[in-house]
Parts: C-alpha cells; sequence; structure tokens
C-alpha cells in the first residue's frame, strides 16, 4: 500500500538528489513519552548522533541532549513541533535531516488544498443519497463533512424498469445552515419533482483529503492515481523556497565542479523548470478530469441535458 511516506520519499529525492543522508536503525520498540533512544548500532558507528543532533524517526523529530558509549541518547521528543508517536523495533533513523519529514508532510498537505483551490481547479467527486418526499423542498446533505467546492449532478432513482436514473436539472445548494434544521450545515433545495420514496443522488466536487501521519494511505486522498506525482513537485517547490537545496549545501563538500559547470542562476532556472512541470501536470488533469465529468453530458437516449444551477 501506497501511503504518505512514498510521497515524503518523492519529495525528498527532488531536493537532495544524489546526497546521502547518515542513518540508523532503532533498537526496540519506543512509546510515544520515552526520552532514550537506542541505536542497534553503537553510536561509534553513527558519528553524527551527538548532543546537540537532531534525530528523525517516521515524520517525529528528536533533539539529542546527551549520548553515552552504548548507543543510547536521550532526547527531546516532539522537537520543532513534529508530533510524539510510538515506533517499532528496527524503524529507520535519519540523523540531522536537512529536510525533516514532518515539514514535508505540511507542505505536502498544503499542495493538497491547493490543488483543489479555483485557480487550478482538480477536485474529487463523492456522492450523498437522500430520500424523495414530495412534501418537502430542502434536504440535508446527512453526513457530509467535506468543504463543498460545488455540486455536479442530482439523479433520482424511477420505479420502471428503465432504471434511466433521470436528472433533477434545478436546484440550489444553501451553505451555513442552521444545524438545527440541516444538521451537516448543507441545505440541498431540488426545484424539481421526483418518485415519492425514491432515492436522489447528489455528486459533489469537494476538494482533496490530508495525511495525518506518514502511514496514511495515498487513497484517502482522493487525488486520481494518474495525478499521484503532483503533491511531490509541488511539495518540493514550497521546500526550496525557504532553504538551500542539495546543490547550495554549505555544510557538505560533494565532488569539485568548476565555474563553467555551475552557470549563474542555475539554481533559479532548476526552481522554474519544476514551476514549470508542475504547472504542466496541474493542466494535463484539469483537462482529464473535465474530459470525465463535463459540464455538459448526455442522458440516456442520447439527449444533451445541461444541469441548471440556481447558486446562492
Amino acid at each position: 500500500m501506497m501511503t504518505a511516506q512514498t510521497w515524503i520519499d518523492e519529495t525528498r529525492d527532488l531536493l537532495l538528489t544524489d546526497y546521502v543522508e547518515e542513518q540508523a536503525t532503532l533498537a526496540g520498540a519506543l512509546d510515544a513519552s520515552s526520552t532514550s533512544v537506542s541505536f542497534a548500532l553503537p553510536s561509534a558507528i553513527v558519528p553524527g548522533v551527538v548532543a546537540g543532533a537532531t534525530i528523525e524517526i517516521g515524520t517525529e523529530l528528536m533533539y539529542v541532549f546527551s549520548v553515552s558509549g552504548a548507543g543510547l541518547a536521550t532526547v527531546k521528543r516532539g522537537y520543532k513541533g513534529s508530533e510524539a508517536a510510538a515506533h517499532s523495533d528496527g524503524d529507520l533513523v535519519t540523523v540531522n535531516p536537512k529536510f525533516p519529514a514532518y515539514q514535508i508532510l505540511d507542505a505536502l498537505n498544503h499542495e493538497l488544498r491547493d490543488l483543489s483551490s479555483p485557480q487550478h481547479g482538480l477536485f474529487q467527486i463523492k456522492n450523498v443519497e437522500v430520500t424523495f418526499n414530495a412534501a418537502q423542498d430542502g434536504y440535508d446533505l446527512t453526513g457530509v463533512t467535506d468543504d463543498i467546492l460545488s455540486i455536479y449532478q442530482v439523479t433520482y432513482s424511477d420505479p420502471g424498469s428503465e432504471a434511466s436514473e433521470p436528472a433533477i436539472t434545478e436546484y440550489a445548494l444553501r451553505r451555513d445552515r442552521n444545524t438545527s434544521s440541516f444538521a451537516s450545515g448543507y441545505g440541498l433545495i431540488l426545484h424539481s419533482d421526483a418518485w415519492p420514496g425514491q432515492t436522489v443522488r447528489v455528486l459533489y466536487k469537494c476538494g482533496f483529503s490530508t495525511f495525518t501521519d506518514g502511514t496514511t494511505a495515498l487513497s484517502t486522498t482522493g487525488l486520481h492515481p494518474e495525478a499521484y506525482d503532483l503533491p511531490a513537485l509541488g511539495a518540493a517547490l514550497r521546500m526550496m523556497s525557504s532553504r538551500p537545496i542539495r546543490r547550495e549545501f554549505l555544510d557538505e563538500q560533494g565532488s569539485s565542479r568548476s565555474a563553467e559547470e555551475v552557470v549563474s542562476g542555475a539554481v533559479s532556472a532548476s526552481m522554474r523548470d519544476l514551476r514549470a512541470l508542475r504547472l504542466d501536470r496541474i493542466n494535463a488533469e484539469t483537462t482529464r478530469l473535465y474530459s470525465q465529468y463535463p459540464a455538459t453530458w448526455t442522458r440516456s437516449g442520447g439527449r444533451t441535458q445541461t444541469s441548471i444551477y440556481r447558486g446562492v
């Protein structure tokens, strides 16, 4: 199963290229409150684990207060706003991470929210069902907790054998309703009739869901798998805007490169190219979505139907 950690790793690959960070493994499970961390390798083999260093397990960052000769570190948990969590024996430990995972996770969540903004226009489709009652016009969208961007389509089940699921073409979505009448805060007002007692199915557009931690499955975001490359591109750009990328590191010396090999503006050019790739991919995925969910769609029988949305 692909998880948020997949996108965290992809983002780091974009930022670090071939740079390898020092790593170790955890010796023994760790609960969310313990301040003693043991390493499977002795501290002599992990030279970066010293007082004043930071270590990362999962999406939690820890500050090292002291280290004993037996490979045992005393740490501050949940450092710099990361969240303390339980960890398992053998989990990977990254020493002095250049781009902490919890910050990348935040950048990924910001990117998921940004992708469904009006500027970019991506969305996921969800549905909710209500039972039609000829004596009422307004319906609570029971159980909906999403921030609805817009209603895409409203249809109802017909009682006959044709099962054509006719459209309700005139409706309005009311937001921020009194929850004593509309528990979800949303009220769907139907201006066209359906069959009494039959199911009304509402398809709506909403933004993408965000992650709680690195183990959250990618599928829970609602992003189409063909767009799975997008969040890492955007997160890398967000991280690059506030700190140097691999080629600008001053605390590590890689293989020498001549001035002719690294021309002026090369770093800015890499960001520009990454930004252009991201925008191209967003445009491609927006086109794909609107071909799957066009504003004008065809009903059974070949008639073209355009829904009339009476917005608020």
